[in-house]
């Protein structure tokens, strides 16, 4: 029971400091908000201005509790000082008797069971995973890390700045109940628009088909953050709204602050920075004002991109590494898991529609199959406040192709449930009842018996869990195999210890660093290295060897010059030269550059079978491995061992002259087969201890969890600790 009342003290604390550092900038700028529209619109810009401070605090390395407490008690108690949090704003026209019922019974039910949920045990696969794993992270060394080995630690973070506080005094639930109050600052945004507009059974019905969506209700009350971006993009349309209507300059400011907290929050959302300053330059057709917007949303991106390239040298990490080159992402990652992003299981994207409001398996969620009508937003067109709505509710759908998981269309949603609400409008009766059939539709009881029982959805009220009669722990174990995991790892594995895994982990509750294989180019080596100790196709067992006249050469280089289909990458587990047969001894005077992944070229010169130099990009003419040996050497034969993973590969070697020309020397090499050396598992395992991993957890399902669980003496493991679907293992040297 204390721990639920922690986190209930956590969120209101950073909700309401939220609230308050809102009202205090709305105020001091004069800000016109009316009541109704006073706190979604206060919360979610004070939202913005809470998270840089707390970024600012992570970053100089103070972030402890007390600081915290003072910072988030800090805000409120200025507010209350000042007066500003008394203001009760300009009053909107009052609402009929039964438009008010109607919308505070449906939903207040739906904010009751979400209150529940997101009160239970924080069980998200991304919340307990990253979301608040990193949280848990820099609050145990009071501020930012370099993390350089998981892809999401560079993802922009800024609805889990505001974790940071609620997750500081009340742990994980409190970070749900932070995102749970952007799921209401959204539905009263939306209903507030529609009463701004003059049009509030459409604001109602709206935010109603928002609110009630099962997608939103499960990702609102989770600690992610896709309902708070929608609530953070549709704030920044609303306060174009009131700045068009009044042409206060001063009103830019919030605009520019919330376009950068949008991308602040998600990358996806970049396109409300250009749709905020190209509407103002619409508007005035003129560029001067635009400075103000501009320049507040640099200062709430450029925090995100400073951090991201002085950790990893890659301002927009984890992507764009094709640009900007850095040895903590592979570019085939990056290719593949956006093609991954763009279609998930979804073979035929004409099936999409169905997918996101009918089924939900593939897609992980959905919006509700009323948005099958969502055509009908095209009648909206007729009104001047449709058209408007359609802009950004069109650009966010486009940004969504690029990732087609359900939740993604959340910040698109309030776009659409308005305008189609709109095209209603005449015909409330009909508006009505497609607002109840969404909400019994949405509801879990009756979503157990659709075709979308199996998406990821609120399937019940667990008040008891909320109220901790159940004990977490208990809970968890019971129903989160990636928290019996973290548990697991936690109890079994010393502290300073990394862990390699093949399957996700709840690391929000463990505070041991596990390095997932797809999660960052140091992880993918690891986990190339043990495939190659139980995969044949992995390992060396082919000999590639080149004969040519005897030269002598300072510089020698291996070219691949094929153009290849598919995704063929170009490997090299080891590249010798010899002279009359017997093999150059290596030296430290040997300059090694390879193109491209430069920065792994010493795997092809470690005289380990277990490890190996790859492109990590489809093999492409003008690949290279550049050996400088210092000062000429006189030879006759390169050998490259490697793998038969790869078949369209074709190599030449070419020698350096005099003239500082490259000259080809050989080209068509002899190919035998290499013996393997020892034991190439027990090998594998040695390459992760000498990188510091000494911790391997393996699932029961996985590629090559049969030759782990069947032999580990032949890989030099020791089973520790087995269950919930994986065995950990520790690495004996």
């Amino acid at each position: 029971m204390l721990s639920a009342l922690m986190a209930l003290i956590g969120a209101a604390l950073t909700v309401a400091a939220c609230y308050a550092a809102g009202l205090l900038l709305a105020e001091r700028l004069g800000a016109p908000l009316r009541q109704s529209e006073k706190f979604p619109l206060a919360f979610v810009l004070g939202a913005a201005c809470l998270h840089l401070a707390i970024f600012a605090v992570l970053a100089v390395k103070i972030a402890y509790k007390p600081v915290l407490i003072t910072l988030v008690a800090g805000v409120l108690a200025l507010a209350i000082r000042t007066g500003a949090w008394g203001k009760r704003g300009v009053p909107m026209k009052p609402l009929e008797r039964r438009l008010k019922i109607g919308f505070g019974v449906i939903f207040g039910a739906f904010t009751f069971l979400y209150f529940v949920n997101a009160l239970a045990p924080e069980s998200s696969p991304d919340g307990s995973g990253y979301h608040l794993g990193f949280v848990a992270r820099y609050l145990r060394a009071h501020g930012f890390e370099r993390i350089t080995t998981n892809i999401y630690a560079s993802l922009s973070a800024g609805v889990e700045m505001l974790f940071v506080p609620a997750f500081a005094i009340g742990r994980h639930s409190a970070a749900a109940l932070v995102h749970f109050a952007f799921a209401i600052a959204l539905a009263l945004a939306v209903f507030a628009y529609g009463r701004r507009i003059g049009r509030p059974w459409a604001g109602a019905a709206g935010a109603l088909l928002v609110y009630a969506s099962p997608v939103a209700g499960i990702d609102g009350t989770s600690a992610y953050n896709d309902v708070a971006l929608a609530a953070i993009v549709f704030s920044v349309f609303y306060w174009l709204e009131i700045w068009d209507e009044t042409r206060d300059a001063r009103l830019l400011i919030p605009i520019g602050l919330l376009a950068g907290y949008a991308y602040a929050t998600k990358y996806t959302a970049f396109v409300i920075v250009p749709y905020a300053l190209g509407f103002v330059a619409w508007r005035t057709r003129r560029l001067r004002p635009l400075l103000v917007p501009a320049a507040c949303a640099v200062v709430m991106i450029a925090p995100w991109m400073i951090k991201n390239w002085i950790n990893v040298q890659n301002p927009i990490a984890p992507f764009g590494n094709r640009i900007f080159r850095n040895p903590y992402v592979h570019v085939l990652f990056e290719q593949e898991y956006g093609e991954y992003l763009r279609r998930y299981e979804v073979s035929n994207k004409w099936t999409l529609p169905l997918e996101v409001t009918l089924y939900g398996q593939k897609t992980t969620g959905v919006i509700g199959m009323v948005f099958l009508a969502a055509p009908l937003s095209l009648l909206s067109l007729r009104y001047r406040a449709g058209r408007r709505l359609l802009v950004p509710g069109f650009l966010m759908l486009a940004v969504y192709l690029a990732n087609v998981g359900t939740r993604f269309l959340i910040p698109c949603l309030p776009f659409f449930s308005l305008t189609m609400a709109l095209a209603l409008e005449n015909a409330n009766p009909l508006l009505a009842a497609m607002v109840v059939f969404h909400a019994t539709m949405s509801s879990p009881w009756v979503m157990k018996h659709t075709p979308s029982r199996y998406a990821w959805r609120l399937d019940r009220i667990p008040y008891k869990e909320a109220l901790r009669r159940i004990p977490q722990d208990r809970y968890l174990r019971e129903n989160d195999p990636a928290y019996g995991l973290a548990r697991m790892i936690e109890s079994n594995v010393p502290k300073g210890e990394r862990v390699m895994a093949t399957d996700g982990v709840a690391q929000a509750y463990t505070s041991r660093e596990i390095l997932v294989g797809f999660q960052g180019a140091f992880n993918s080596v690891l986990e190339d290295t043990l495939t190659i100790g139980w995969s044949e196709d992995y390992r060396p067992r082919r000999m590639r060897v080149f004969r040519f006249p005897a030269r002598t050469s300072r510089r020698i280089r291996v070219v691949q010059t094929a153009m290849v289909e598919g995704k063929e990458q170009w490997s090299v587990h080891e590249l010798r030269f010899l002279r009359n047969g017997v093999e150059l001894p290596r030296r430290p005077e040997w300059r090694l550059r390879a193109w491209p992944n430069p920065w792994e070229v010493q795997l092809a010169f470690d005289n380990s079978q277990a490890t190996r130099w790859r492109s990590w990009e489809v093999a492409g003419p003008g690949m290279y491995i550049d050996v400088d040996f210092g000062y000429p050497e006189a030879l006759d034969e390169v050998r490259i061992e490697t793998s038969w993973d790869y078949r369209q590969i074709r190599l030449q070697v070419e020698a350096m002259d005099e003239h500082g020309r490259w000259l080809k020397i050989a080209d068509k090499p002899e190919d035998r087969e290499n013996p393997i050396r020892g034991s190439i598992r027990r090998a594998a395992t040695y390459e992760l201890h000498e990188r510091g991993v000494n911790y391997l957890l393996i699932s029961d399902t996985g590629y090559g969890a049969d030759d782990f669980r069947d032999d580990p003496e032949a890989w030099g493991l020791t089973l520790v600790a087995n269950g919930y679907g994986a065995r950990l293992y520790k690495v004996t040297p």
